[in-house]
């Protein structure tokens, strides 16, 4: 039996975590139903390697596409998006992983709450050098209605812990080079769709949520593109001008923040490292 759930993940020069998503999806209880790689004109190695992965799990559930040129994450998930085939698309990033019952908790969820166009939930860091422990999962499965007010205070989605409805009509930004995922998910909500959290522990992440690598590594582009993000939805009319001045400051705080817990750890590695 397997759910009608496309994975997509993007990849981009990800020869070296790649193996350990795939490997988290492979052995989930309950298998999506295809998998659905994009290279984003990586210049390495990346594609062989996703193509070596596509021969040895099968080219009936691995799906490679391969974009000529980097063009971002945004237009890889869409990519992939447009190609899926089956009722639910989960997203992956090439440097997470997967509780091993992830899919079956929460595709059983979207089935029981068809009511619901979005889902996510919970995420663990793990420790470079330490094991997975899988946690279980409780028998009574809670979740938390996520409002727009709620959302536009936070980002309460990671990328690879939603669930999403194939035939949802918008897509991921590609003007934004971080926080794409942000907009889309409250796009979505302020559009009338229902999004909830549920509290299971279903994606694994091995670095820091920012200020380490990645597109969330430069702290003033996260802050910048959140800025415009609130600017685009007031335009809309999607939100008030006294919102948009509270999210505007509210945004300078929590990137102070961040840039204070970036100091403070750089400030705990150079002792550890004296």
């Amino acid at each position: 039996m397997v759910a009608s759930v496309s994975t997509i993940i993007p990849c981009y020069r990800c020869s070296q975590t790649i193996d350990r998503a795939i490997d988290s999806v492979a052995k989930q209880t309950l298998l999506p139903a295809e998998v659905i790689m994009v290279d984003d004109g990586s210049e390495d190695s990346t594609l062989e390697l996703l193509l070596k992965l596509q021969r040895d799990y099968g080219k009936d559930w691995i799906k490679v596409i391969a974009l000529e040129d980097n063009r971002g994450v945004s237009i890889a998930r869409n990519t992939a998006w447009n190609a899926a085939s089956h009722d639910y698309i989960a997203f992956l990033d090439a440097d997470e992983a997967w509780h091993p019952e992830k899919i079956a908790v929460q595709y059983s969820w979207m089935l029981h709450h068809p009511e619901f166009a979005l889902s996510g939930h919970n995420s663990v860091r793990i420790e470079a050098g330490d094991k997975f422990n899988h946690q279980a999962i409780p028998k009574d499965i809670k979740f938390s209605l996520i409002s727009k007010n709620k959302l536009l205070i936070s980002n309460v989605f990671s990328t690879s812990c939603v669930m999403l409805k194939r035939n949802i009509k918008r897509r991921f930004s590609p003007c934004l080079k971080s926080s794409e995922d942000y907009l889309l998910w409250l796009e979505i909500i302020l559009g009338g769709k229902k999004a909830a959290v549920i509290d299971f522990p279903g994606t694994y992440y091995f670095k820091n949520l920012f200020g380490e690598s990645g597109l969330t590594e430069n702290l003033f582009n996260l802050q910048e593109n959140e800025i415009k993000i609130y600017r685009k939805l007031w335009k809309s009319s999607s939100i008030n001008l006294v919102e948009w001045y509270v999210l505007f400051l509210w945004s300078l705080a929590k990137h102070y923040r961040r840039v204070c817990i970036c100091l403070l750890r750089q400030v705990k590695e150079g002792i550890s490292h004296a």
